[in-house]
């Protein structure tokens, strides 16, 4: 779908540029079982079961492969996170929204101390080649522009109360909490595409054998009150979300990328205007 079609004319920017009060188990600890039941007047899950953030709003999402919690701060020195990885990985993606402008902005933090920023743009997916050498629009494979405009959180969108467990206290504050076994999950995409391609050679290979998770069992927890995400435990990762109070500036990108959807939506208009013809829209 040509997303970029009526851009400029629809977007706000053509005219400027544990019930009993126990502490939960630590986050890659085992939690399976059925579904829990609702104890006397504990709160219960509401559904949709993850909420969308308010249509303003702020929100980091921190990752890491370390599940202790001996990482806790953004500030860490970036070359001492670079070494706990073999690999460049992510540390933190900060996320801006605002839904009135169907806007939000992405803010990579990278493990070497680097961070990029992307925007997202009534669902226009814009993104900055490295060393500021001009703007591109993000592939629809690999985009969350589409995910957004359903969910704030489509990481979790598997999240089911089949999957509940109770109620739990983490740090301090009450939660929902869901597990579920690893080799029992819902694979993403290329999971299942990495997964069929190794049971050809090894029909009895389980998607735990294959990824190698350092959990058993996937860990959600959802805050109590709002239903806001504030832990998930994938099995390789550990995703902790901290919300802030947004800005009192609306959300604006820079020029430089409403320019270059005016730019695309313009080529893309011409390109899909059928030529003249006999008796057609322009004849003499």
């Amino acid at each position: 779908m040509l997303v970029g079609i009526g851009f400029m004319a629809a977007s706000g920017f053509a005219q400027e540029a544990g019930a009993d009060g126990a502490e939960a188990p630590a986050a890659g600890a085992p939690t399976g079982g059925a579904p829990a039941a609702a104890g006397r007047g504990q709160p219960t899950p509401r559904t949709p079961l993850v909420s969308r953030a308010p249509m303003r709003a702020e929100w980091t999402v921190r990752m890491t492969t370390d599940f202790s919690d001996s990482w806790q701060t953004e500030d860490r020195d970036p070359v001492a996170s670079a070494a706990l990885a073999e690999t460049r990985t992510i540390r933190s993606v900060q996320y801006v929204k605002d839904g009135e402008l169907q806007t939000f902005r992405l803010r990579t933090r990278w493990s070497d101390g680097e961070s990029e920023d992307e925007w997202i743009i009534m669902g226009n997916h814009v993104a900055e080649r490295p060393g500021g050498r001009g703007l591109y629009v993000v592939g629809s494979e690999v985009s969350t522009a589409q995910d957004l405009a359903r969910t704030d959180f489509p990481e979790l969108g598997w999240l089911d109360m089949i999957y509940y467990r109770g109620v739990r206290s983490y740090r301090g504050k009450p939660v929902f909490a869901f597990s579920v076994p690893y080799d029992q999950r819902k694979l993403t995409a290329e999971e299942s595409q990495l997964l069929h391609l190794a049971k050809q050679q090894d029909p009895q290979i389980t998607p735990s054998k294959l990824f190698k998770p350092k959990v058993s069992e996937i860990l959600v927890y959802l805050d109590a009150v709002t239903q806001l995400p504030v832990m998930y435990n994938d099995g390789t990762v550990l995703r902790r979300y901290d919300f802030s109070p947004p800005s009192d500036t609306r959300l604006r990108p820079p020029q430089k990328y409403i320019d270059f959807l005016r730019t695309r939506d313009e080529a893309l208009r011409v390109r899909l205007t059928p030529p003249a013809g006999p008796g057609g829209p322009g004849a003499e």
